[in-house]
């Protein structure tokens, strides 16, 4: 048992001493090689930045009318349960809650995303 405990000693002196020789080694401060560059998607030219932009819209549109989908199933469920069993009533709500939540989300994604550019750039 002693010789458990000198071992593990000279295993903590061992990571110690690894731990200071190591962090000796270290510079003080790394330049950000991704300071002042922003991200321009026209370097491909106008056709891929066409293309992108209405994929990006067709996925946006889609997603809209799949969370409209959700809520729309969810105001169902819950009026249909409103005589059935309170299990259904609450995953029907739940549904509904998370599908609002998701719409206004989506709805308000151009100007979160203006947001963060305008701050992070």
């Amino acid at each position: 048992m002693l010789a458990d405990v000198a071992f593990l000693g000279s295993a903590a002196q061992i990571a110690h001493h690894t731990m200071v020789i190591s962090a000796a080694h270290l510079p003080m401060a790394i330049d950000n090689p991704l300071n002042g560059i922003i991200p321009n998607f026209t370097i491909f030219g106008a056709d891929f930045t066409r293309i992108w932009q209405k994929l990006a819209a067709g996925l946006w549109g889609l997603a809209l009318i799949i969370a409209v989908a959700y809520l729309g199933r969810g105001i169902l469920g819950i009026a249909h349960g409103q005589n059935g069993h309170p299990g259904n009533l609450k995953e029907s709500k739940k549904e509904a809650q998370l599908a609002a939540i998701a719409l206004g989300g989506l709805l308000a994604l151009a100007p979160i995303v203006t947001v963060f550019i305008t701050i992070f750039s």
